[in-house]
């Protein structure tokens, strides 16, 4: 596998940033509406029942229904809760206008449905959207000329003024909403080159243990797709450690190729021994974790902020520590081991049982799951053997795949 191939994978395997900017916007902008709509609900509500308007009564209540349906219901996808969300907006906006006519509340949610489409949605979607409420503003103002929605009498008014008002709304909102559109698409040219910066930095640094050691590109795609496939794995299962987040699996994804950065410091004739290191030689090459954690340590001062250098600090000095204390370089226990250190330690113990090395054959899957499982509690974290021993077959898939590919 080429060194070209095995970067453009790597990189591949990453989504892009906005995704996780849209689902911090979702839920930030909706919560903040679920939780201010308390009183204007109860109001609206008993107001509606007092007026004898029980059809509003009713749609109020769907709608505050389905807006804490798509903050609190696992199951659907986030394109799914953006879409609801949006056209949540909408039918609310078109609701006002029918029950109650041209009024503030209906043009509010009606002018903030196509930029919140472009927020969420996309420039297409805001497009959609804008077109959406011409046509539905067309249809309200025809309604309202040959009567068959009942306003109350609002001294003046008249189809022409509704649609005078109709095309300054629709105009302004036209602009606002190509606004944000550009706005987006600035941060997003952004986002993708601040992030393939990023993956192109982390390659490199990966790419001078790989050059010195004679392991293949393939191992460093394992490595990125194992950590991934654990990690999200275990925020399914029960009780979740706190800092096991999308943004920590989306970190563990790019980090986890940095885990031997510390063999860039081990002398060539024991690094490259064809053949099982003598013990005087096995001490040498049990410093490359601290080597790494001081090279990635360095450039943390540089970049602070950094969480994929400080997570890879984390693992390239950790990924060889064992639940029970008894690893290397510190000893550390349990749960003392950084998450992201103890979830590289085990996908990377079965990437070297699985691989053909000079000598030794490689393990089956089974055999490398066996090993495992009695490392549980011992060299691994039993939690994670739990959750690798649910998702073990994923692991044996992509192996084989991987290694037929490297011979």
């Amino acid at each position: 596998m080429s060194s070209r191939v095995t970067a453009q994978l790597i990189l591949d395997g990453f989504d892009d940033a906005l995704p996780t900017w849209r689902r911090v916007i979702f839920k930030r902008l909706f919560s903040v509406l679920a939780l201010l709509s308390i009183p204007l609900y109860i109001t609206s509500v008993y107001l509606c029942m007092v007026k004898n308007l029980w059809g509003m009564a009713v749609f109020d209540t769907a709608a505050y229904a389905i807006l804490l349906f798509i903050l609190y219901y696992p199951a659907i996808s986030d394109k799914q809760k953006f879409t609801i969300g949006c056209y949540l907006s909408f039918g609310i906006g078109i609701g006002f206008l029918l029950a109650i006519g041209p009024s503030g509340a209906g043009f509010f949610w009606l002018f903030v449905f196509p930029p919140l489409c472009s927020i969420l949605l996309g420039e297409k979607m805001a497009i959609v959207a804008q077109i959406t409420n011409g046509v539905s503003l067309l249809l309200i103002g025809l309604a309202y000329h040959y009567q068959f929605v009942d306003w109350p009498n609002i001294s003046g008014f008249s189809t022409l003024i509704w649609y005078v008002v109709v095309i300054n709304f629709l105009v302004t909102n036209a602009i606002v909403t190509q606004s944000t559109s550009y706005l987006l698409g600035k941060l997003t040219h952004s986002l993708e080159s601040t992030l393939a910066s990023r993956k192109a930095t982390v390659m490199g640094l990966a790419k001078l243990a790989e050059y010195r050691d004679n392991e293949t590109g393939a191992h460093l795609i394992r490595m990125q797709q194992y950590a991934n496939m654990l990690a999200r794995q275990r925020l399914t299962d029960e009780h979740v450690p706190e800092e096991l987040t999308e943004a920590f699996i989306q970190d563990i994804s790019l980090s986890a190729i940095l885990h031997d950065i510390g063999k860039v410091g081990i002398a060539d004739n024991i690094l490259l021994k064809p053949g099982r290191l003598t013990a005087e030689e096995f001490e040498q090459i049990k410093a490359h974790p601290v080597i790494g954690e001081k090279v990635l340590n360095s450039l943390l001062a540089y970049a602070p902020q950094c969480s994929f250098i400080r997570m890879g600090r984390d693992i390239a000095g950790a990924h060889h520590e064992k639940w029970d204390g008894s690893g290397y370089p510190v000893g550390l226990i349990g749960e003392s081991i950084p998450l992201s250190a103890r979830i590289v330690a085990l996908v990377d113990v079965y990437d070297a049982l699985t691989s053909p090395r000079c000598y030794k054959r490689p393990f089956s899957h089974e055999e490398a799951m066996m090993l495992i499982i009695e490392g549980r509690g011992k060299h691994f974290d039993p939690k994670l053997v739990d959750s690798f021993l649910v998702i073990s077959e994923q692991f044996g898939v992509l192996s084989k795949a991987s290694l037929q590919e490297d011979i």
